[in-house]
């Protein structure tokens, strides 16, 4: 019996979820963009409304999923008896949560931005935001095959593994150019914002220049046949990534350490309004359907 892997499920969710998104926001669109004094008197308004059967729905929904987002930080520290599964699944969990949450909430906002709610609103962006570039920044540090952040002995012990496998791949003849190409793609002194902003311009750039590794391993021997250049060129993309890394590790797990008293504030500032204007909603009868 063959299983459904995570990431089939993962991506069947992504697809779901924002074909949903777009296919309600295209349909309100008349109403999101008429101006709120005109709004009661449309026929979607009943609906649409922050507080109607469709709004009041999906902001449900996705407060909800902000609410999930939590999940994440409790199985990090093992909370709750949350011990289960790789961490790095859980992460991806986590950052779809991220994700459709605050769509949903968007559209029950129905695009009305006042009062002291709107500051959870903004916050809620913000997190969401971040949690982009936070997410780009913890992919650069090494990890194992269970997410686990790997120390820079684990490290160096893998490049060297790539750098034997890539020699058994390419002939002896460019061996030296190609592997000088992977093993230094960062500058050694380049260190604070310049690394981030390094690696981020490199990871943009990588793969034009792994197409020059493809062309100088052909140069170099012609002979080589399509499935070892296939493998070649895998490995220098490995190798490559791996010694950027390791290159600017320090640097990133100080900025991943600033990254979350950034991020940390403003999520519980957007979660602590969140349920005041929840409790509101409430206390004026606003209950959908229950």
């Amino acid at each position: 019996m063959k299983f459904v892997s995570f990431r089939s499920i993962l991506y069947t969710l992504y697809a779901v979820s924002l074909t949903f998104v777009l296919v309600a926001a295209f349909v309100g669109m008349p109403y999101y963009t008429t101006p709120l004094a005109d709004r009661p008197h449309m026929a979607m308004h009943q609906y649409l409304k922050p507080g109607g059967l469709w709004g009041h729905g999906l902001g449900i929904i996705g407060s909800s999923m902000i609410l999930l987002l939590f999940l994440y930080s409790l199985r990090k520290r093992n909370k709750l008896g949350l011990r289960f599964g790789h961490l790095s699944r859980w992460l991806d969990i986590h950052i779809y949560f991220g994700i459709i949450g605050p769509l949903l909430i968007t559209l029950h906002t129905a695009m009305k931005f006042h009062g002291v709610v709107s500051i959870s609103y903004f916050s809620m962006l913000i997190v969401a935001l971040s949690g982009v570039f936070g997410r780009y920044i913890y992919m650069q540090i090494p990890r194992d095959q269970r997410g686990s952040a790997m120390n820079l002995r684990q490290i160096r012990e893998r490049a060297e593994k790539l750098r034997e496998s890539l020699r058994g791949e390419v002939p002896e003849s460019v061996f030296s150019g190609v592997d000088v190409f992977s093993a230094q793609p960062v500058p050694i002194e380049t260190a604070g914002p310049g690394a981030i902003a390094m690696t981020m311009w490199m990871d943009i750039t990588l793969p034009w220049r792994i197409r020059k590794v493809r062309r100088v391993i052909r140069q170099g021997n012609r002979q080589v046949p399509e499935r070892r250049l296939r493998a070649a060129v895998k490995l220098v993309h490995q190798q490559t990534v791996l010694a950027r890394r390791m290159a600017t590790i320090e640097t990133i797990t100080r900025a991943l350490h600033y990254w979350h008293l950034f991020h940390k504030p403003f999520a519980y500032i957007m979660v602590a309004i969140m349920f005041v204007h929840i409790a509101v909603a409430v206390s004026f009868g606003y209950t959908w359907v229950f």
